[in-house]
């Protein structure tokens, strides 16, 4: 399964908070765990209304990575797991109105946030790049040499790469990146070396989780948001096994995402998003079997026991991890770009809607200090550029388009453009 993305966040994350070796690699295992277990919640599911019982995995979120940066610098970890599991909470009752609320996100909207997520994600990416922030190698050559080789081996495979090897391109490339800086003697095995080899990974290992309320709205409005980007999962899999996917399906898989996230911020990670390259992948196979899913999940949870294995993954450097980045980045601007393409900017004032939101969501994101003078919640949401745009698109589609929202046959309208998020994923 291609996952190598997913493990990548925990990562991002940990080094951003100023985590310790050991910290990243608990963090890795926590998430090869939870990942583990929304798999089974979705594939298996729990009781009637929990779950869409299909073959979907499911890895780290990247829709979440900037919130989840910003709140466990800010307030730390214990408030990250809470502001997770708070926000799963609410997800799981929103669930139940979930028609009603997504006709808030049509695609204008949601190709706005796609589109700024990427943008504001990339300075994350291109410090990496250049060899991690505050590191005595920043900006070295070398380090760009490597990134650029990463970014390279990538980019090609993902255009001349047939089948499996074009859904592995991502990670082929960390692969060879991590080879070569091997080599150049720029990696650090201690941290392997000195991990032991089994262990448990237990709930709130970092303390008790703290509810922090504007914490908790700001992840809540990007688990949401995930939710949605999510969607496309059902467009794919009926495209690969040609297959007719019911909204008491959807709604039922995306209240199992939900339920998963409660559990991920319990044992100490980070919330999920479906990785529709593995159903790809299955459609190439000719495997459409749910025990393939089952399977990768018992595996993730067995290697979550062991504690070197997840050292492995953060001993990767960061040079490598930029080269990386950069690329998914890259696909998810593009991803949000493809969608906005398909909204005709002449009508519904769809022009005013995406070019104020983006200019807002990349100015208050980059100039975070013209909100100091705010209330501490209105701070730390409004100098988030993704809450800034995804907020004033939302507003702003409302305040244009209020008598078209309200129209009967648009009440369904994200269950029925799945087919529009699905471009998001791809």
């Amino acid at each position: 399964m291609t996952m190598v993305g997913s493990f990548m966040v925990p990562v991002i994350v940990g080094t951003a908070i100023g985590l310790d070796a050991k910290s990243l690699a608990y963090l890795v295992s926590a998430i090869m765990l939870t990942s583990g277990l929304a798999i089974l919640i979705q594939v298996i599911g729990i009781g009637k209304g929990i779950g869409s019982r299909l073959p979907i995995v499911l890895g780290s979120s990247f829709i979440t990575l900037g919130p989840m940066i910003i709140i466990g610098k800010q307030y730390g970890l214990p408030v990250l797991f809470g502001s997770i599991i708070g926000s799963g909470i609410i997800i799981i009752l929103l669930s139940f109105f979930l028609d009603k609320l997504l006709i808030l996100f049509p695609k204008v909207v949601t190709g706005t946030f796609i589109t700024i997520m990427g943008i504001t994600l990339a300075p994350v990416a291109f410090r990496d790049f250049a060899g991690g922030e505050g590191t005595p190698e920043f900006g070295s050559p070398k380090n760009m040499v490597i990134g650029l080789i990463v970014l390279a081996i990538v980019l090609l495979l993902h255009k001349f790469g047939k089948g499996f090897v074009k859904t592995m391109s991502l990670l082929i490339g960390v692969i060879v990146g991590t080879i070569i800086a091997g080599v150049m003697g720029m990696i650090d095995f201690s941290p392997v070396a000195d991990a032991n080899w089994g262990q448990v990974v237990t709930p709130f290992h970092f303390g008790m989780p703290v509810f922090n309320v504007s914490a908790i709205i700001t992840m809540t409005v990007f688990s949401l948001i995930n939710l949605i980007q999510c969607l496309g999962a059902y467009s794919v899999i009926d495209e690969a096994f040609g297959t007719k996917t019911s909204n008491k399906v959807i709604v039922r898989g995306l209240r199992g995402q939900a339920v998963a996230q409660v559990v991920s911020g319990t044992f100490n990670s980070v919330p999920h998003a479906f990785l529709n390259e593995n159903i790809g992948v299955a459609a190439l196979s000719g495997v459409k079997s749910r025990y393939v899913q089952i399977t990768t999940a018992c595996i993730l949870v067995v290697l979550s026991f062991l504690p070197k294995f997840a050292a492995i993954i953060t001993i990767i450097p960061a040079s490598v991890r930029g080269g990386a980045m950069l690329a998914i980045f890259g696909i998810i601007i593009a991803a949000g770009i493809s969608i906005l393409s398909q909204v005709n900017m002449s009508e519904n004032h769809n022009n005013l809607i995406v070019g104020t939101s983006m200019a807002i969501g990349i100015g208050s994101n980059f100039v975070t200090e013209a909100f100091t003078k705010l209330p501490r919640m209105a701070e730390m949401l409004f100098g988030n550029g993704l809450f800034s745009a995804a907020v004033v698109a939302v507003l702003l589609n409302v305040a244009f388009n209020f008598d078209t929202l309200r129209k009967p046959k648009e009440s369904k309208v994200a269950l029925e453009e799945r087919d529009v998020k699905k471009q998001a994923i791809e």
